[in-house]
């Protein structure tokens, strides 16, 4: 019987598999969980900040346009107005943008080359040009309102150019002097220091209007505030309810600005409230290199008295009649 060939063998290799890596569970159902859970987390914040940006975007005043160029052209006095008919007599608030560097008239007023700066006031015009903004979005957006801009021709080498006319000048390059404003927007040249920008401003309100304000805002430094609000104000007898102030600071150390507005302006003022002795008369002298007189004792006799009023003692406030106390 022949023998039987053995079947062939078959050989399976079967795989080493470590048992710690046979089999783990993948982290995509943690990752979903995380995920929802942030979702959760963050989508009422997302929500809200949507809503709150819609809000503000919706009701927000419109913007000063800044023009395209800057050119000697776009001077508003070279184009054709279509200027608004404005009734003068109804006017009944004043806002007040205190002068402070000169700017001289040509080119860009975003450009400090273009003034008449005091070595301290170097990096502060874009402060200056904020207040000027500030006084024609006022002006803009409350059609009773009349805008003073004030300061006179108070630098020897700046020529004959008041703070006042150089900030109009700067407003109207800036292209911001729109026809419907352009009549509620004045200038007043002849105040030296901060008291005069008040009680001169109220002066041209009634040359202009008519009438004396029944508000005013003040459209200055953050830090001269309390010279304006506490000091000026007292002096001139004038109702806090009805007095504002609106401070937008230069870039800079704000508590040096402080500390020196206190012993230069603020001190000074509360001794002397009229600025009639001392540095501050000194300062009026030296801010007066033209000789220049105002006649608002004529134009405003309601209040004549104020103009070169001098008490003994010097902080001793007016007690006479003021025509806003009635």
């Amino acid at each position: 019987m022949p023998s039987r060939t053995p079947p062939p063998t078959v050989r399976i290799n079967i795989p080493t598999v470590n048992v710690s890596e046979a089999w783990a569970p993948t982290p995509l159902r943690k990752q979903r969980i995380f995920g929802t859970r942030l979702v959760r987390l963050y989508l009422p914040c997302v929500l809200i900040l949507s809503l709150v940006t819609n809000i503000y975007y919706f009701t927000r005043p419109a913007p000063l346009a800044l023009p395209a160029t800057l050119s000697s052209q776009q001077s508003g006095a070279q184009m054709h107005r279509e200027i608004t008919d404005t009734d003068m007599r109804q006017l009944t608030d004043l806002v007040v943008v205190p002068g402070h560097g000169v700017y001289l008239g040509a080119g860009s007023p975003l450009d400090e080359a273009n003034w008449y700066l005091q070595e301290q006031q170097r990096g502060e015009v874009g402060a200056f040009m904020a207040h000027v903004g500030k006084g024609i979005e006022m002006v803009k957006e409350h059609e009773r309102a009349l805008l003073v801009f004030s300061g006179s021709k108070t630098r020897l080498e700046a020529g004959a150019h008041s703070e006042a006319l150089g900030y109009w000048t700067a407003a109207d390059r800036m292209g911001w002097l729109t026809n419907d404003v352009f009549r509620r927007v004045v200038t007043e040249e002849y105040a030296r220091d901060s008291l005069e920008n008040v009680l001169f401003s109220i002066a041209r309100f009634h040359e202009v209007t008519g009438n004396y304000p029944d508000r005013i805002t003040v459209v200055g430094f953050e830090f001269k505030r309390e010279r304006f609000v506490d000091v000026h104000r007292r002096a001139l007898r004038y109702p806090r309810i009805r007095f504002n102030y609106v401070g937008i600071n230069p870039p800079g150390d704000a508590a040096h600005l402080v500390a020196a507005e206190k012993k230069n302006a603020y001190e000074p003022f509360s001794r002397d409230l009229y600025a009639c002795e001392g540095t501050l008369a000194e300062k009026r002298r030296e801010r007066n290199p033209f000789m220049l007189a105002h006649g608002y004792a004529k134009s405003c006799p309601e209040i004549s008295a104020l103009f070169d009023y001098c008490p003994k003692p010097a902080s001793s406030v007016f007690d006479g009649d003021l025509p806003w106390l009635n």
